[in-house]
């Protein structure tokens, strides 16, 4: 009888609270663009597939170019996105990627970046898949005054200044198997319409039996890593008053029953 067992790691949000405050996000450029892609595979064959996006935001005077430095209230924000999933050899292959770009403002519980992958995949005389996927967020911005930033009346009650900062969170996963039954989910919010909402970052992996007592073979891991600089609340002169740096990593190789990791970076004055 196969082992049973699983693995169950929730990375959650990294709390800024206290004296130091956190992301604003970014307003949106007056033209927004959407793009969307679905892709389905059900076949015995080879295969690849990848997805790369670089994106660049600024409210920087000059735009891009003028980066750096930021002036005035001015704040930039990056973010990246990456899947690159391919078999070496014959294998029966189920594969769904729905990939989904916005970049107008998005509020709590949507989404700028969002792709979710869902692999099931068989290898024949020994063929594997292999599978990575990577989301990053990073956004940094000079003090400016609270209440041009936050909608709610109260926040100037709180700080009138809302802080600098430069915050940046990463997490992604690879797998590497000749039987997978794999999902992952990858979102992101930091473009807003004000800094009522908080920026976040999303990566979930779930990797489970491909059918009852037929375990995933091989490997999988995950990691998220996180790097927190804060101004403190009321500091119109973007002194340094809080550090933060997390990873973590976990990697299983084996017969995969359950391994589930689910990662959420979140921040805003308003969470």
């Amino acid at each position: 009888m196969l082992k049973k067992f699983g693995i169950m790691v929730i990375a959650l949000a990294m709390i800024v609270c206290g004296f130091a405050m956190a992301d604003r996000g970014i307003d949106p450029v007056p033209e927004t663009q959407g793009i969307v892609t679905s892709t389905t595979i059900d076949a015995v064959g080879n295969f690849a597939s990848s997805t790369e996006m670089q994106w660049r935001t600024t409210t920087e005077v000059g735009g891009l170019p003028d980066v750096p430095a930021l002036d005035g209230t001015a704040a930039i924000y990056e973010s990246t996105y990456t899947e690159d999933t391919m078999s070496n050899g014959i294998g029966l292959i189920l594969y769904d990627k729905e990939m989904d770009i916005e970049t107008s403002a998005q509020i709590s519980g949507q989404w700028n970046v969002e792709a979710n992958k869902q692999l099931a995949f068989v290898g024949i005389d020994g063929a594997r898949v292999v599978s990575s996927d990577n989301i990053f967020v990073d956004g940094a911005a000079n003090p400016t005054v609270t209440s041009e930033s936050v909608i709610c009346p109260f926040a100037s009650d709180v700080t009138e200044t809302f802080p600098a900062y430069c915050n940046r969170a990463e997490a992604g996963s690879t797998i590497d198997m000749t039987v997978a039954n794999v999902r992952t989910t990858s979102t992101d919010r930091f473009v807003m319409p004000s800094g009522d909402h908080p920026v976040e970052l999303n990566h979930d992996l779930v990797v489970t039996e491909l059918i009852d007592d037929l375990p995933s073979q091989g490997m999988a891991s995950a990691y998220m890593d996180v790097l927190i600089q804060e101004g403190g609340a009321g500091d119109a002169n973007a002194s340094l008053m809080e550090r933060i740096e997390f990873h973590e990593e976990t990697t299983i190789t084996g017969d995969i029953t359950d391994f589930t990791k689910l990662m959420h970076y979140e921040s805003g004055m308003v969470r």
